[in-house]
C-alpha cells in the first residue's frame, strides 16, 4: 500500500505545479498559497496542498516549496507527507529536494497558517 502511494506521489508532484495557486497569507519571509481545488476531504485525514514563495533564497538556493499536509481535525494536528523544494518562485525551476515521507504529527496553534489551512480542509 505504502509503495502504491509512493509511486502515485511521485507521478503526482511534477503536476502540482500547474496547480491554481491562490494566496492565503503572506508573512514577513514568504506568501503562502493553496490549491483550493486539490482540497482532498473524503478521507479519514483530509489533505491541502500548498506553496510556499519565498521572498530571498535561503542558504540551499530554495526560493520555493510544494507541501502536501495531512489534518487530524478531531486533534488539530497536521504532518507534511509529501514536500519538494525549488530554486525559483512558484515552485519552478529545477527541484533541490524531494521527500515523500510522512513526517511526525503536530499540533496546530490557533493564530496560525496551518489553523487557516485546517478550517478549509476540515469544514464539511
Amino acid at each position: 500500500m505504502i509503495k502504491i502511494f509512493s509511486l502515485a506521489m511521485i507521478l503526482v508532484l511534477p503536476l502540482a505545479a500547474k496547480a491554481e495557486w491562490e494566496k492565503l497569507d503572506e508573512t514577513p519571509l514568504a506568501v503562502i498559497y493553496i490549491d483550493h481545488e486539490r482540497i482532498a476531504k473524503n478521507a479519514q485525514f483530509p489533505t491541502v496542498w500548498f506553496l510556499s514563495d519565498f521572498k530571498s533564497k535561503n542558504k540551499r538556493g530554495v526560493l520555493s516549496t510544494q507541501v502536501l499536509s495531512e489534518f487530524n481535525c478531531e486533534d488539530k494536528q497536521r504532518r507534511t507527507i509529501a514536500f519538494t523544494s525549488h530554486e525559483k518562485n512558484m515552485a519552478a525551476g529545477k527541484p533541490i529536494f524531494k521527500s515523500l515521507q510522512a513526517g511526525s504529527w503536530r499540533s496546530i496553534t490557533e493564530d496560525s497558517v496551518a489553523n487557516k489551512m485546517m478550517h478549509l480542509a476540515c469544514e464539511p
